[in-house]
């Protein structure tokens, strides 16, 4: 039940009103005529309409009206007692009635309240349409500030006015449509003064015509993300264009240390060119390193295909090097857009350390609710003391920040990687991944 607005209350007031007018023209026609069966019938009307309207006054407004008719009994109706013993029963039925019509209704706006109130009063934006009609049915005050609308409003407004752009309108209903139940669709309304409001949209589908949408309003916070966005873009490209002037100017050294060293002949002066070429090739790798740290969480994670994404990852190491079987389910995972150069990482790292590495396998089980990818090879493993350190930027061999970016990577979605394996026997690195963080490929991620 919707809690009456000042507009709806008012028609009910005149509708009480103009009613009990309209029986106390009756009652005079009547009673004049000599007919004192039918006007008393009139009266119920009115009743009816403040005991629904008003139940807090419905008792005082119900002897109100009883009064005014006996009044016009006694005043016009001729001095007969059985009619003035009539009209005091139809008093008392007027009084009794009008009590249980108001209890009912005090009752049944209590049940609405407890029904609705979550609706009309959620911090959330509710509103409901017809599935058939696309016409908005209801709304809470929240939406309808949300969009800069008034409620009443709103209800001369369809789903067409609200979200304008065809084609995620058409999105949007054809999901719910299929599914029934749907939750944060991102939705872009159009708010009174035709401004872009940004939202969340949870939809359900009821048995009526109905479909009941929550809405969370995003607007501040897209636009945020959009700005930090642009501002993550500008920064990278300033990286980017001095990260190449930079290796410019590493080129050059490199290229001048080794003709030094080619026109030098003393042994001293060649140590010395040998460490500055040692260093020279340290600020490389780690210029080089920036690249790739720089775009960990530049972009929203996404669901990725875990079998999809391990062969794109295996897909350019060399066959001839190393055999690798996988061995995972249509599974997939919530992770950074670089959880493939995780993978890739890991592979190459059996490759470059392994010693006498042949074959990498990547396989899955479950732990609990938990999820485990299992990357495996059959090469010299990592001493024990090393297991944890092998993940921190200061622990490297060659090019090495492979592992302390893989971690970062899979850190942004919770996910974790430790080592397991066997010194001397094999390299076991586990992936883990909570349930909330992985589905079945062939459904969609619960919200």
């Amino acid at each position: 039940m919707r809690p009456f607005t000042r507009k709806k209350q008012l028609l009910f007031d005149i509708g009480i009103i103009g009613s009990l007018c309209a029986a106390i023209l009756v009652t005079g026609f009547s009673l004049s005529s000599g007919i004192y069966d039918v006007f008393p019938y009139f009266y119920l009307i009115p009743i009816i309409l403040i005991a629904f309207s008003r139940p807090n006054l419905s008792i005082y407004g119900t002897v109100v009206i009883g009064w005014i008719y006996l009044a016009l009994i006694f005043i016009i109706g001729l001095p007969d007692g059985r009619h003035y013993a009539v009209a005091t029963i139809w008093f008392y039925i007027f009084v009794s009635l009008g009590v249980l019509i108001s209890t009912y209704s005090q009752y049944y706006r209590k049940e609405g309240e407890k029904s609705c109130g979550a609706y009309y009063n959620s911090q959330a934006g509710v509103f409901s349409y017809d599935k058939d009609t696309l016409r908005i049915r209801d709304a809470n005050r929240k939406f309808a500030m949300m969009i800069h609308y008034e409620c009443d409003d709103l209800m001369e407004c369809s789903l067409p006015d609200l979200i304008p752009n065809n084609e995620e309108r058409e999105r949007f209903i054809n999901k719910v449509r299929d599914l029934r139940r749907v939750g944060d669709i991102e939705v872009e309304f159009r708010a009174f003064d035709g401004s872009t409001r940004w939202a969340l949209v949870s939809a359900q589908e009821r048995n009526e015509p109905g479909v009941i949408c929550t809405v969370v309003d995003i607007t501040e916070n897209k636009l945020s993300r959009e700005a930090l966005t642009q501002a993550n873009k500008k920064l990278n490209l300033l990286n980017n264009v001095t990260r190449h002037d930079i290796l410019n100017q590493l080129t050059v050294l490199i290229g001048y240390i080794e003709m030094s060293r080619q026109d030098v002949k003393d042994p001293q002066v060649l140590e010395f060119l040998a460490k500055e070429r040692n260093a020279a090739d340290i600020i490389k790798d780690q210029i080089l390193f920036t690249k790739d740290y720089q775009n960990i969480g530049v972009h929203s994670p996404q669901w990725h295909n875990i079998a999809e994404t391990v062969s794109l990852a295996s897909a350019s190491i060399d066959p001839s090097r190393i055999h690798i079987t996988v061995d995972l389910p249509p599974i997939e995972i919530y992770a950074d857009p670089l959880l493939e150069k995780v993978f890739f990482n890991l592979i190459e790292n059996s490759i470059r350390h392994g010693e006498h590495v042949t074959e990498v396998t990547i396989r899955s089980e479950y732990a609990g609710e938990d999820l485990h990818i299992i990357i495996e090879d059959n090469g010299a493993g990592v001493p024990e003391k090393e297991k944890e350190k092998i993940f921190r930027r200061e622990f490297f061999k060659n090019t090495g920040f492979g592992l302390f970016l893989s971690r970062e990577i899979l850190a942004i979605t919770n996910l974790a990687i430790h080592e397991t394996g066997t010194p001397g026997k094999c390299a076991r690195f586990i992936i883990t991944i909570p349930r909330s963080g992985y589905h079945d490929a062939m459904q969609d991620p619960v919200p």
